[in-house]
């Protein structure tokens, strides 16, 4: 069944008829680096809880991303369909996304200033796969059912959106330039994830 002429023809017929969106990218190998083993010195209580802070929203934002991606779903039978699972996607991205946000934004100030550092960067790259999922869904949803064209742009921003926060899923391994947050991550619960 052909559902779109043209250059988006091949990408779109695959999602069309198949039923299915593109599938997300693969879950992005993640590397979490290992906290450096205590030392007899105690972690700053004030490094110790922005770290278990900070490192339990990036944790968190991964186990919700992995628990949501888990069971297949059952292919769509029509563009509409389509449409409807390709929104879902990213409404789940964007409300992952924003949490992370909301998380990152509500920490007080960093207690060193490398780990102000990457939070900044974090909520960066969080916030703008936020709004490239937020802007797709709201375009597609103004589609009208069944328009095989409006599926390339979504299926292209969940591909921009994952790539956004590439390289934001260990919260540790940046901050190795400080061995405060690196004492601190060794015991905050929330970078054992």
């Amino acid at each position: 069944m052909r559902i779109v002429p043209g250059l988006f023809g091949a990408c779109l017929l695959l999602t069309a008829c198949s039923g299915s969106p593109p599938p997300p990218a693969a879950p992005p190998t993640v590397t979490v680096t290992a906290p450096a083993t205590p030392s007899a010195t105690a972690a700053d209580p004030a490094v110790l809880s922005w770290m278990d802070g900070f490192c339990s929203a990036i944790h968190g934002y991964r186990e919700r991303t992995n628990e949501e991606a888990a069971p297949p779903k059952p292919e769509p039978g029509s563009v509409a369909e389509a449409q409807r699972v390709l929104s879902a996607t990213l409404g789940g991205i964007a409300a992952r996304t924003g949490e992370v946000v909301d998380k990152l934004t509500a920490l007080p100030p960093a207690p060193v200033p490398v780990a102000e550092k990457v939070r900044q960067a974090f909520v960066t790259k969080y916030t703008t796969a936020r709004d490239h999922a937020a802007d797709a869904k709201k375009t597609l949803d103004n589609a009208k059912p069944g328009d095989g064209a409006s599926q390339g742009p979504a299926a292209d921003a969940i591909r921009r959106a994952q790539q956004d926060v590439d390289g934001a899923y260990d919260p540790v391994a940046p901050m190795a330039e400080s061995p405060e947050a690196m004492l601190a991550a060794a015991t905050a619960p929330g970078c054992k994830g």
